[in-house]
């Protein structure tokens, strides 16, 4: 795996992480 690879891995990993988040407050409100 090259290092683009890896940056593209990561960035998705903290979309899906803000997501969850998001979905988190909004079953809390």
């Amino acid at each position: 795996m090259g290092a683009v690879d890896m940056v593209i891995l990561i960035l998705r990993l903290i979309v899906a992480i803000l997501q969850l988040l998001d979905a988190v407050l909004k079953y809390l409100r």
